[in-house]
């Protein structure tokens, strides 16, 4: 399953003529080239009712214009003559969002998708939308809501002072709600705002990228769905979006990669230098090792060498011991020191007159 994204456009009804349009295309008797008429049925429809405080779902599409003018009047809000009638909210979603295993469009779920995006709207803006369609005969389904953009007016200056200060002198201002030097950063926080509010609703659905990010020509759904041709506009739009996410992803993740194996290499290099004071270590301590085994094997050789010279000298001493045995007549056997001891008992002997004379040299 793939990243779905959600998108919300904002459209001015400049007229009243704009409203009556929508209004028509809403009954399906103006610009219906792109749609099907075998699911029109399937469409849903809300309108506002003052004692639930909200949108509550018709039978029939709503005449926007009645809604508009009816709800003015309710709240007191007024119309400049020059001023922008209403304003329609529209959110779409990825086409394939809607599908089930099949294939196929599920109703049931575009409805609490709309609904959902409703109960966010109208917790955003109480009490100020009109009407509301779910168009499910299109190509993608798209929630539509149709709304009283109000400001209150306030004079600053002394000598415009309200007949009544206390009471509300509402306007109907597009504008000033949507536009002037605000407007840009309003509508860009509107897309981030209405992708949160699905997360919080449960769906899914992540925040698509500006057009001024994607550099996309194509019109908005809102501005042109006029034919078969707009509809396919909407759906190479969203396929943009999800474009422009996955190129700015795979370049996040680049960039991430690229600073991590800056890490890893200044790692590396601090790495290689410890191996490199360790290998110098452990050169000299086996140089030290060295000369030291080197040391062990003159003194060795040392030793080797006393012991046979003293082997030799025992050698030529035991030789002596045997002549002076022969020459004394004594039989000697046994360790060197016992026949040591008998030489010098039988030379002890001769000096005291108990065998025959010894004559030394």
């Amino acid at each position: 399953m793939g990243k779905y994204f959600i998108a919300l456009r904002v459209r001015p009804l400049k007229k009243w003529a704009d409203v009556a349009a929508a209004t028509e295309h809403g009954q399906r008797i103006r610009n219906v080239a792109h749609v099907d008429l075998t699911r029109t049925d399937l469409n849903v429809h809300w309108s506002y009712d003052p004692a639930a405080g909200g949108l509550v779902p018709i039978d029939s599409p709503a005449d926007i214009a009645a809604c508009l003018r009816k709800r003015a009047n309710q709240i007191g809000a007024r119309w400049h003559k020059t001023a922008i009638v209403s304003t329609e909210v529209m959110f779409i979603a990825s086409p394939e969002f809607f599908l089930t295993e099949g294939g196929a469009t599920d109703p049931a779920r575009a409805r609490r998708w709309a609904e959902a995006c409703m109960e966010a709207w109208e917790g955003l803006f109480p009490g100020q939308s009109v009407a509301a369609r779910l168009d499910l005969d299109e190509t993608a389904p798209h929630f539509s809501v149709f709304f009283l953009p109000l400001h209150e007016r306030q004079y600053r200056s002394s000598a415009r002072v309200l007949k009544k200060p206390k009471a509300t002198n509402l306007k109907v201002s597009h504008n000033k709600t949507f536009g002037e030097a605000k407007g840009p950063e309003i509508l860009s926080m509107l897309q981030s705002w209405i992708a949160d509010e699905m997360q919080i609703a449960g769906f899914d659905l992540h925040r698509g990228l500006r057009v001024d990010e994607t550099g996309a020509t194509n019109k908005t759904p809102a501005a042109g769905r006029r034919t078969v041709e707009a509809a396919r506009q909407l759906a190479a739009e969203i396929e943009e979006l999800a474009r422009q996410e996955a190129v700015s992803s795979r370049a996040s993740a680049e960039q991430e990669i690229g600073q991590r194996l800056v890490e890893v290499h200044d790692q590396i290099d601090v790495a290689r230098g410890k191996i490199v004071s360790a290998r110098a270590r452990n050169r000299e301590q086996a140089e030290a090792i060295k000369e030291a085994w080197a040391e062990i094997e003159r003194e060795r050789a040392e030793v080797r060498q006393a012991s046979d010279d003293l082997l030799k000298r025992i050698q030529v001493l035991d030789k002596v011991m045997h002549q002076i045995a022969r020459d004394l007549e004594v039989e000697v056997t046994g360790s060197f020191w016992k026949r040591l001891k008998a030489i010098s008992d039988a030379i002890e002997d001769r000096r005291n007159g108990g065998g025959p004379a010894y004559r030394p040299g």
